[in-house]
């Protein structure tokens, strides 16, 4: 149970973003692929909460809970797209999923970085003996 716990910020933040995807907006903001940078730094804090769910529940090898990672990430963004599909005004854009992919990788490596220093442990290892 206390591992699936490590997984709600992600859960919730997925939630979030889904709800944001359901609603039609007929916003026009005329800066060059401001959409996609919208995409890649919404997935990139998703990246980050599922790192932080991998890396705090899983007991495997780094590269393992990276490819756990950016897979359910890409799956995730990708589902976030194909639902956009029945939304009106909305449509499914390759540019977007690769925005929302890169924005995972982003977030993998922001959660690697920050666990690595030394604040990132002492938080790390305060979270796993909650």
């Amino acid at each position: 149970m206390k591992k699936i716990l490590f997984f709600t910020p992600a859960a919730l933040y997925y939630a979030f973003i889904f709800y944001l995807s359901s609603r039609s907006y007929d916003i026009k903001i005329d800066i060059l692929f401001f959409d996609k940078v919208i995409h890649l730094v919404e997935f990139a804090l998703l990246g980050l909460f599922l790192s932080f769910g991998y890396f705090m529940s899983l007991k495997s090898s780094l590269k393992v809970k990276a490819v756990l990672t950016i897979c359910s990430g890409i799956l995730l963004g990708g589902l976030d797209e194909f639902h956009q599909y029945f939304i009106p005004r909305r449509s499914i854009e390759l540019f977007d999923v690769t925005a929302n992919a890169i924005g995972i990788l982003i977030g993998l490596l922001l959660y690697y970085y920050f666990s690595r220093t030394m604040k990132g442990k002492i938080f790390a290892e305060k979270l796993a003996k909650l």
